[in-house]
């Protein structure tokens, strides 16, 4: 008998149909990867499993259990745990306290005030911190961490309630590809070891491929094929739909980039640069330079600092120090929102859309007037239908509020938004985190679009394919500090160092 049972479910908003009559089971202990293009409805079907969202029709059977519509702690309490596609942590606790207040809930004891939450069961939260490999960060504030780590923090609350049934959604967003496959190994084991069913989307094929025993595959709203990793990565369907050629497309991108021989002069160059979280010393001595129409990679392990470091370029950092000239002036000290006037745009790794506003109102928050280049030639003049020409899936639901979609999608609209302030350079965090394969190229084309433009482009990225294919230069950061630099097709060719910082 089949631990879960999933049985016709169908789901609209509006007129549109983001679910239509899926169906599958999953058997303790098994492992099925959920996957489809960004926009097929994988976090609405993880939404329906989960309580957060009911379905128009269809049931969800729990160990035959009917707990269709059931709100979201029921569901839990039943043995249901969940991780999200944006993590969800208390981000001023510490790692440590974030998984102590889970066992609190599991202990349901989260509402005995008069007890010291902070002494409750440590060594039980400590060993799921082992687990996961984040003990030896239990006292840091989940707000200090990079993104990858706050997903394992993430897994290990959910393993607090210790689920029969374990939902994942994006699991390993923001984590190098060694990073990846440990934490689904560990998934895996703890599967098999605990009898627990895993229902996981994901985007890294080699996650799904190496780890899942089933794939179910969803496009627009319908399942499309299931079967083995190996059926699945031969259907002529799914690879029309989804996986496509991503490798010669980016291919192909790369030799687009390689054309250009546009003369680079400075937009941007960071001297000494270092950055603290409270009193950890984040960044030491960090420099590099961006010219204009050059893309320069940062590189490096989960946690070295890459985010950081854009943040601390945009002023979001709470302290930071070190000299940082954009377009020949000083712009260190400065606040977010006069760096960003200047014409540095920043695309942030989380997306931070606004949730209730369309796509439409979304780009005019940010749209800003038409600029030039210091020698008085016109800058890139974005508008919503240029964007729309460049991001094609935006410009088929321009009326839809941000909320309404899916993660692919936000993090086009993210990168939109931001060209609507017209910037000279753009710091880009993790533009190929949460999507499809398919849209990583198409990401790959718009960050050659941008440098054959004239813009710079300093970029954040753990997807070293993509990284390889557009990037001139790159800069490799191991524990905040510059370890590296170079050409990137030096790199590209050079085993031991990425072996060594990158762990690939």
């Amino acid at each position: 008998m089949s631990l879960l049972s999933v049985q016709g479910l169908t789901k609209s908003f509006g007129g549109v149909q983001a679910v239509q009559g899926v169906s599958f089971q999953l058997a303790a202990g098994e492992l099925l990867a959920l996957i489809g293009p960004n926009g097929a409805g994988k976090s609405t079907t993880f939404n329906m499993l989960g309580g957060q969202l009911a379905p128009d029709a269809g049931r969800v059977l729990l160990d035959g259990r009917d707990i269709t519509g059931q709100a979201p702690r029921h569901i839990w309490r039943l043995g249901v745990g969940r991780t999200f596609q944006i993590a969800q942590t208390f981000a001023s606790f510490t790692v440590l306290q974030n998984v102590q207040l889970a066992l609190l809930s599991h202990d349901r004891k989260a509402w005995a005030w008069w007890r010291r939450a902070d002494r409750h069961r440590a060594p039980d939260a400590l060993a799921l911190l082992e687990q996961v490999g984040m003990a030896e960060q239990a006292q840091r504030p989940c707000s200090q961490l990079a993104y990858g780590d706050v997903k394992r923090v993430e897994l290990a609350m959910a393993l607090a309630h210790a689920p029969r049934l374990l939902l994942m959604d994006e699991p390993t967003a923001g984590m190098a590809p060694a990073e990846r496959l440990a934490l689904m190994r560990l998934v895996q084991r703890l599967a098999r070891e605990r009898r627990m069913a895993v229902l996981f989307t994901e985007h890294s094929m080699d996650v799904v491929f190496g780890h899942a025993d089933r794939v179910a595959v969803l496009v627009r709203g319908q399942l499309l094929a299931e079967g083995t990793p190996r059926q699945i990565r031969e259907d002529e369907r799914v690879q029309a739909a989804y996986l496509g050629t991503e490798n010669q497309e980016i291919d192909s991108c790369k030799r687009l980039m390689d054309k250009g021989d546009s003369p680079i002069s400075p937009l941007l160059v960071v001297e000494r640069l270092n950055a603290w979280y409270g009193a950890a010393h984040i960044l030491h001595d960090v420099s590099l330079a961006v010219g204009r129409g050059e893309v320069v990679a940062l590189v490096g392990r989960n946690g070295a600092g890459k985010s950081s470091t854009l943040k601390s370029i945009a002023g979001l950092m709470p302290r930071a120090a070190g000299r940082i000239d954009f377009l020949g002036r000083r712009i260190d000290g400065q606040p977010p929102h006069r760096i960003a006037r200047a014409g540095l745009g920043y695309v942030p790794e989380d997306r931070r859309i606004f949730t209730d506003l369309t796509v439409r109102e979304n780009l005019e928050v940010g749209r800003q007037r038409p600029r030039h280049w210091p020698g008085g030639q016109a800058a890139p003049h974005w508008t919503p239908e240029a964007l729309f020409a460049l991001f094609p899936n935006l410009g088929e639901m321009p009326q839809r509020p941000g909320g309404r979609m899916s993660g692919g999608e936000q993090q086009m609209l993210t990168v939109a938004r931001t060209l609507m302030g017209q910037p000279y350079l753009v710091l880009l965090d993790e533009p190929s985190e949460g999507v499809a394969p398919l849209i990583v190229a198409q990401m790959a084309r718009t960050i050659a679009t941008l440098k054959a433009q004239g813009m710079g482009i300093l970029l954040s990225e753990q997807n070293l394919g993509l990284a390889q294919a557009v990037a001139d230069r790159v800069y490799v950061l191991e524990q905040g500090r510059i370890v590296h630099q170079g050409p990137m097709a030096e790199l590209a060719h050079d085993a031991r160092t990425r072996q060594q910082f990158l762990g690939v």
